[in-house]
C-alpha cells in the first residue's frame, strides 16, 4: 500500500501533462521598445522639427526682449531678463512636452490597430522588461505602422514682449494724456 501512494500522484501527474497545452495560459506577450520609436519613427523627427522651430522663435524673442530691456536701468533690466527667460524656458518645456505627447499618442494607437489585427495579444514595453526573444519584438513594425500616418503639432508659439512699462498702472497716465493732446487739436 505505501507504494501505490507513491506512485499515484506520480500517475495523475503524467496523465495531466498531456492535457496542459489544451489549457488557455492567457493572452500572447509581446514587446516595444517605446525609446527607439520615440527617436527614430518620422513622428519623432517631424516633432524635432517642430521643436526646432519653436527654439528659433523663443531665441528671436529671447533676443527682441532683450533689445528693448536696453531702455530699462541695470538693475531692472537683469531682473526682468531672468523673468522673461524663466517664462521662456517654461514655455519650451510646455511645447517638447506636447510634442512628445502627440507621438506617443500616435504610437498607442499604432499599437492599438496592431493588436486588432492579431487579436488577444498584451503589448509591454521593451524598457520593462529584463530579456526577450527577439521573435517577441514588434518595434519595427510599429515604426513602420507609424511611419505611413501623419501627425500634427500644435501651432507655433508667437512671443509678445511685455516689460514692466507696459503693466496697466503705468499705462494709464499715458492714455489719459493721449485725449487732451487731441482736445487741444480741435482748439
Amino acid at each position: 500500500m505505501p507504494r501505490l501512494s507513491r506512485f499515484l500522484p506520480c500517475l495523475v501527474l503524467l496523465l495531466s501533462l498531456p492535457l496542459s497545452g489544451c489549457l488557455n495560459t492567457g493572452p500572447d506577450l509581446v514587446c516595444v521598445d517605446v525609446e527607439r520609436v520615440l527617436s527614430q519613427s518620422k513622428a519623432a523627427q517631424q516633432a524635432n522639427e517642430h521643436l526646432g522651430k519653436v527654439q528659433t522663435i523663443l531665441q528671436n524673442g529671447l533676443a527682441a526682449y532683450q533689445e528693448e530691456l536696453k531702455k530699462s536701468p541695470e538693475e531692472k533690466r537683469q531682473q526682468e531678463l531672468r523673468q522673461g527667460l524663466a517664462v521662456l524656458q517654461r514655455q519650451l518645456a510646455l511645447e517638447q512636452a506636447a510634442a512628445r505627447e502627440v507621438v506617443s499618442k500616435h504610437m498607442l494607437a499604432q499599437i492599438e490597430a496592431w493588436r486588432a489585427d492579431k487579436g488577444d495579444v498584451a503589448v509591454m514595453a521593451r524598457q520593462n522588461l529584463l530579456a526577450a526573444p527577439a521573435g517577441l519584438d514588434i518595434t519595427d513594425e510599429i515604426i513602420r505602422r507609424m511611419d505611413a500616418g501623419s501627425v500634427t503639432f500644435a501651432d507655433l508659439p508667437r512671443v509678445s514682449i511685455r516689460t514692466q512699462a507696459d503693466t496697466p498702472e503705468e499705462k494709464a497716465p499715458a492714455e489719459k494724456k493721449a485725449p487732451a493732446a487731441k482736445k487741444s487739436e480741435k482748439k
